[in-house]
Protein backbone atom coordinates (compact mmCIF):
# COMPACT_ATOMS: atom_id res chain seq x y z
CA UNK A 1 0.00 0.00 0.00
CA UNK A 2 1.44 3.33 -1.03
CA UNK A 3 1.65 6.48 1.07
CA UNK A 4 -1.10 8.23 -0.96
CA UNK A 5 -3.50 5.30 -0.53
CA UNK A 6 -2.79 5.12 3.20
CA UNK A 7 -3.48 8.85 3.57
CA UNK A 8 -6.85 8.46 1.77
CA UNK A 9 -7.81 5.58 4.06
CA UNK A 10 -6.79 7.35 7.27
CA UNK A 11 -10.00 9.45 7.58
CA UNK A 12 -12.12 6.35 6.91
CA UNK A 13 -10.27 4.36 9.55
CA UNK A 14 -10.61 7.22 12.03
CA UNK A 15 -14.36 7.43 11.35
CA UNK A 16 -14.76 3.67 11.79
CA UNK A 17 -12.86 3.78 15.07
CA UNK A 18 -14.92 6.73 16.29
CA UNK A 19 -18.17 4.99 15.34
CA UNK A 20 -17.18 1.93 17.32
CA UNK A 21 -16.76 4.10 20.42
CA UNK A 22 -20.42 5.14 20.25
CA UNK A 23 -19.91 8.86 20.77
CA UNK A 24 -17.46 11.41 19.53
CA UNK A 25 -17.55 14.98 20.68
CA UNK A 26 -16.31 17.42 18.11
CA UNK A 27 -17.41 20.35 20.24
CA UNK A 28 -15.78 21.94 23.21
CA UNK A 29 -15.39 20.31 26.59
CA UNK A 30 -18.13 21.33 29.00
CA UNK A 31 -16.87 22.29 32.45
CA UNK A 32 -18.45 20.91 35.62
CA UNK A 33 -19.62 24.43 36.55
CA UNK A 34 -21.48 24.76 33.25
CA UNK A 35 -23.07 21.34 33.68
CA UNK A 36 -24.34 22.41 37.12
CA UNK A 37 -25.73 25.64 35.64
CA UNK A 38 -27.48 23.70 32.86
CA UNK A 39 -29.05 21.38 35.44
CA UNK A 40 -30.09 24.37 37.52
CA UNK A 41 -31.79 26.07 34.57
CA UNK A 42 -33.34 22.77 33.47
CA UNK A 43 -34.85 22.58 36.96
CA UNK A 44 -36.88 25.66 36.06
CA UNK A 45 -38.60 23.69 33.30
CA UNK A 46 -39.24 20.84 35.75
CA UNK A 47 -41.15 23.40 37.85
CA UNK A 48 -43.14 24.44 34.78
CA UNK A 49 -44.02 20.77 34.22
CA UNK A 50 -45.18 20.42 37.83
CA UNK A 51 -47.39 23.53 37.55
CA UNK A 52 -49.01 22.15 34.37
CA UNK A 53 -49.43 18.69 35.94
CA UNK A 54 -51.14 20.24 38.97
CA UNK A 55 -53.29 22.52 36.80
CA UNK A 56 -52.16 25.39 39.01
CA UNK A 57 -52.24 28.79 37.26
CA UNK A 58 -50.82 30.61 40.29
CA UNK A 59 -47.81 28.28 40.51
CA UNK A 60 -47.30 28.77 36.78
CA UNK A 61 -47.47 32.57 37.07
CA UNK A 62 -44.93 32.60 39.92
CA UNK A 63 -42.35 31.12 37.54
CA UNK A 64 -42.30 34.46 35.73
CA UNK A 65 -40.68 37.64 37.01
CA UNK A 66 -43.02 40.07 38.78
CA UNK A 67 -41.93 42.79 36.33
CA UNK A 68 -42.39 40.69 33.17
CA UNK A 69 -44.10 42.61 30.39
CA UNK A 70 -42.98 40.84 27.19
CA UNK A 71 -45.07 39.31 25.77
CA UNK A 72 -47.44 39.17 28.76
CA UNK A 73 -47.55 40.43 32.32
CA UNK A 74 -47.62 38.01 35.24
CA UNK A 75 -51.32 38.80 35.75
CA UNK A 76 -52.03 38.00 32.08
CA UNK A 77 -50.13 34.72 32.44
CA UNK A 78 -52.20 33.81 35.52
CA UNK A 79 -55.43 34.68 33.65
CA UNK A 80 -54.33 32.59 30.66
CA UNK A 81 -53.55 29.69 33.04
CA UNK A 82 -56.92 29.92 34.80
CA UNK A 83 -58.72 29.83 31.45
CA UNK A 84 -56.53 27.05 30.04
CA UNK A 85 -56.83 24.77 33.10
CA UNK A 86 -60.58 25.46 33.44
CA UNK A 87 -61.11 24.32 29.83
CA UNK A 88 -58.65 21.41 29.71
CA UNK A 89 -57.64 20.47 33.25
CA UNK A 90 -54.09 19.52 34.20
CA UNK A 91 -51.72 18.97 31.30
CA UNK A 92 -48.37 17.46 30.51
CA UNK A 93 -45.56 19.92 29.71
CA UNK A 94 -42.72 18.16 27.93
CA UNK A 95 -39.36 19.63 26.97
CA UNK A 96 -38.30 18.32 23.57
CA UNK A 97 -35.07 20.25 23.14
CA UNK A 98 -33.03 22.81 25.07
CA UNK A 99 -30.22 24.90 23.64
CA UNK A 100 -28.30 27.26 25.90
CA UNK A 101 -27.53 30.38 23.87
CA UNK A 102 -26.11 32.21 26.90
CA UNK A 103 -25.56 30.74 30.30
CA UNK A 104 -24.32 32.50 33.40
CA UNK A 105 -24.82 32.36 37.15
CA UNK A 106 -27.41 35.16 37.10
CA UNK A 107 -28.81 35.17 33.53
CA UNK A 108 -29.50 32.69 30.76
CA UNK A 109 -30.98 32.70 27.28
CA UNK A 110 -32.50 29.38 26.30
CA UNK A 111 -33.95 28.17 23.03
CA UNK A 112 -36.68 25.76 24.10
CA UNK A 113 -38.74 23.36 22.02
CA UNK A 114 -41.70 22.06 24.03
CA UNK A 115 -45.05 20.31 23.81
CA UNK A 116 -48.14 20.62 26.03
CA UNK A 117 -50.59 17.72 25.97
CA UNK A 118 -54.02 17.93 27.56
CA UNK A 119 -56.15 15.00 28.65
CA UNK A 120 -58.94 16.06 26.29
CA UNK A 121 -56.47 16.60 23.43
CA UNK A 122 -58.27 19.82 22.46
CA UNK A 123 -55.81 22.16 24.16
CA UNK A 124 -52.60 20.57 22.89
CA UNK A 125 -49.97 22.93 21.56
CA UNK A 126 -46.27 22.96 20.88
CA UNK A 127 -43.66 25.42 19.81
CA UNK A 128 -40.19 26.79 20.08
CA UNK A 129 -39.43 29.91 22.08
CA UNK A 130 -36.46 31.88 23.31
CA UNK A 131 -36.61 32.35 27.07
CA UNK A 132 -34.72 35.05 28.94
CA UNK A 133 -34.16 33.85 32.49
CA UNK A 134 -32.81 35.63 35.55
CA UNK A 135 -31.94 34.14 38.91
CA UNK A 136 -33.89 35.63 41.81
CA UNK A 137 -32.45 34.26 45.03
CA UNK A 138 -32.24 30.52 44.47
CA UNK A 139 -34.91 30.35 41.76
CA UNK A 140 -34.87 31.09 38.05
CA UNK A 141 -37.70 33.16 36.58
CA UNK A 142 -38.48 34.14 33.02
CA UNK A 143 -38.16 37.88 32.48
CA UNK A 144 -39.23 37.75 28.81
CA UNK A 145 -39.78 35.27 26.01
CA UNK A 146 -40.41 35.32 22.31
CA UNK A 147 -41.97 32.73 20.06
CA UNK A 148 -39.67 31.31 17.45
CA UNK A 149 -42.36 28.99 16.06
CA UNK A 150 -45.68 27.58 17.14
CA UNK A 151 -47.49 24.54 15.88
CA UNK A 152 -50.45 22.38 16.69
CA UNK A 153 -49.16 18.87 17.39
CA UNK A 154 -50.52 16.07 15.26
CA UNK A 155 -52.55 13.40 17.10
Amino acid sequence: MGYATAMRLLPLLAAALAASCGYVSVGRTVADDELRLRDDVRGYYDEVARAFAAGNPDALALLFDAAIAKPMTREQIAAWGRDFFAKHGPARFRVEKVEYERLGHENAVVLLAYRVETTDGKGDFAGTERDYLTKRGKRWVVTAWEKVSEKKPSP
